[in-house]
């Protein structure tokens, strides 16, 4: 059985709208702590997040001109429904609820890193040779990332 699913321009848009979250979710962070090294490594999270966003739109619009998305491409349903599930589990979430506590602000910084990971992941399955070295350096920022909250949660939490 075969369904029409998300395009890749949908998977960019999601990505455009996890990197506003992932911005938003620095910004407040860079706000919550008082020290200033922790205050200057959320707002430098924050600004890869912003520079992300405007490069996913980028994208977004130039697939949406391509031909690689001329023709909406079709898989089964189960491939479907899993990337159905990716897109509304992402985004469940409440941003203030998160920033309670230091471990949900951890756990949380790695959650949106992880899953730009995956998301973009999804994308060169989708679009295999479509700005294939763009998306190995944005992946491979997002593993930086996630290395450099584990860095930071080491240095100044889990002391």
């Amino acid at each position: 059985m075969s369904t029409e699913i998300f395009g890749p321009k949908d998977l960019l848009e999601s990505l455009v709208r996890l990197e506003k979250n992932g911005y938003e979710f620095y910004s407040k962070a860079s706000e919550k702590f008082d020290d200033l090294e922790v205050k200057e490594f959320f707002k430098f999270l924050a600004n890869q997040e912003l520079g992300h966003e405007k490069l996913y739109k980028e994208l977004a619009e130039e697939v949406a001109t391509s031909s690689s998305n001329t023709s909406r491409q079709s898989y089964d349903e189960e491939y479907n429904d899993y990337l159905q599930s990716l897109v509304e589990n992402t985004f469940n979430f409440e941003l203030d609820q998160n920033l309670k506590d230091v471990k949900n602000v951890y756990k949380f910084a790695l959650g949106l890193e992880k899953d730009t990971i995956i998301f973009i992941g999804e994308l060169r399955n989708i679009l295999p040779d479509f700005k294939k070295e763009i998306f190995e350096k944005v992946e491979k920022e997002e593993r930086g990332h996630i290395k450099l909250i584990n860095d930071w949660y080491k240095k100044y939490i889990n002391k």
